[in-house]
């Protein structure tokens, strides 16, 4: 008996089956369907009237037109800035300069902390606001309407005649009309620089826009505040649903035939040949849902369950988990949203599929497997995206047995091949890209090659 016709696949063997085959469109409907979903649940609140940003406040100015320049002047320079004309309380009406809005509490200290160093200003206080509308852009006639308010902070009262007679020898006070007093005001409209202004001193801000404190609030809508690179932040829980296909490029280490008649059953230790030693890929998907938490900004720890099968039958039970450690990120500078993490993850599972081999024998698979991967990861991330690659270091380890179904030699009444598999390669790569579409939620796409061929697509939710 020629063993080497039982054997069945070779390394093209997914390529050869005769059997019926189900097409993946089923995964990308469920991945669209609940993008949808998501998107419809959360976008409500996302958009919702309550919603907040940060804003950094650099100065004020009684005259509309001085606020106007300065904000353009900072806009020149690279940072989105708005007029906002404000009544405050006890003081008149003022035009405020404020940058932004900004995503997170974290990246407007940093701008804040830029501003100063580049001179630009020297007073700043950050601020949590609904979204500023920008008055530089509307009429001057604003400005008039607010200058009998800024004429009472010059010393002029309204409404109020004199009780007392003039003294002797002193000239009687002129009584203004309400006309002249708003002709005075307009004349000489007393101004700020944005180093002058203090909150504190000069006005206290109304109590909706109350100054923040240092720990962001939970209430800001836009982005929610993350850990380092792509971690959640610390004390923070993500949900996510990770589908996998991957074709794992295994090489046959150890191989046996047991052989049965139907009262006896024989084993043997079967030489491996060189070529087909490579010759018994293993290709596989994974259904997997993840729960990951935030210890720190910088260290994040997951674990996973899910299904593992082939063309979406014979679901198996596949389960793991790792940890994601973030080296460093730069927040400041040229090279601000870089950043480098190692991630080292492990799974363990079964794997039961049928296939046809290029010789013409049909074949099942049972598989038992486990695998170990490091990752050494570089990136570069913004508010509302991260592009990321970086090596990988793999261990896969299978034990398989393949029973013939059909041409079965006259005489046996069973062929079975007990095998050994390990990973062909031992290093890779991968790259991937991360998107924001809620403030919650996002999408990732990610690859490998090398260690072995996989695409991974990702929806995940952050609270």
């Amino acid at each position: 008996m020629k063993l080497a016709t039982l054997t069945g696949s070779t390394r093209n063997h997914s390529w050869a089956r005769a059997l019926p085959r189900r097409t993946g469109s089923f995964w990308w409907w469920t991945l669209i369907s609940l993008i949808t979903v998501s998107w419809v649940v959360t976008t409500p609140t996302h958009l919702s009237a309550a919603q907040k940003y940060y804003y950094i406040h650099v100065g004020s100015f009684r005259a509309k037109e001085k606020a106007t320049k300065v904000a353009r002047g900072l806009q020149q320079k690279g940072y989105r800035s708005v007029v906002s004309g404000e009544r405050v309380q006890n003081k008149g009406y003022w035009y405020r300069i404020y940058v932004g809005p900004i995503s997170s509490l974290q990246q407007a200290k940093l701008q804040s902390s830029e501003l100063k160093k580049r001179g630009l200003t020297k007073y700043t206080a950050i601020y949590k606001k609904s979204l500023i509308r920008d008055d530089s852009k509307k009429a001057v006639r604003t400005a008039k309407k607010a200058a009998p308010v800024a004429a009472a902070t010059a010393g002029i009262k309204l409404g109020q005649p004199s009780k007392t007679a003039p003294s002797v020898g002193k000239k009687a006070p002129t009584i203004q009309t309400s006309q002249q007093r708003v002709e005075a005001a307009k004349k000489a409209p007393p101004t700020v620089s944005p180093t002058e202004e203090r909150p504190k001193e000069t006005y206290p801000p109304p109590k909706p826009d109350a100054k923040i404190s240092e720990k962001p609030s939970g209430e800001i809508s836009e982005l929610q505040r993350r850990g380092y690179g792509r971690n959640i932040s610390a004390g923070k829980l993500s949900l996510s649903l990770r589908q996998t296909y991957r074709e794992v490029n295994t090489e046959l280490t150890d191989r046996t035939s047991v052989t049965s008649d139907g009262t006896t059953s024989t084993k043997q230790d079967l030489p491996i040949s060189s070529s087909e030693k490579n010759d018994f890929d293993t290709d596989m998907n994974l259904s997997m849902l993840r729960v990951g938490l935030g210890l720190t900004d910088f260290l994040e720890v997951f674990g996973e369950i899910g299904a593992c099968y082939d063309d979406f039958e014979d679901f198996n039970l596949v389960y793991g988990g790792g940890a994601r450690l973030n080296l460093f990120e730069a927040k400041t500078g040229s090279l601000r949203g870089l950043y480098s993490a190692l991630e080292a993850n492990y799974h363990k599972g079964k794997l039961d599929t049928e296939y046809q081999s290029i010789e013409g024998n049909r074949f099942t698979k049972n598989a038992d497997w486990w695998d170990f991967t490091g990752k050494g990861e570089i990136g570069f991330t913004r508010n509302r995206f991260a592009l990321y690659g970086g090596g990988t270091y793999f261990v896969y380890r299978e034990d398989t047995d393949r029973k013939q179904l059909e041409n079965i030699p006259p005489g046996l009444t069973s062929v079975k091949f007990e095998d050994d598999l390990e990973e062909e390669n031992s290093f890779g790569a991968y790259g991937g890209l991360s998107v924001s579409l809620t403030p919650g939620l996002l999408v990732n796409v990610e690859g490998q090659v090398f260690t072995q061929s996989s695409i991974t697509g990702v929806i995940e939710y952050r609270f």
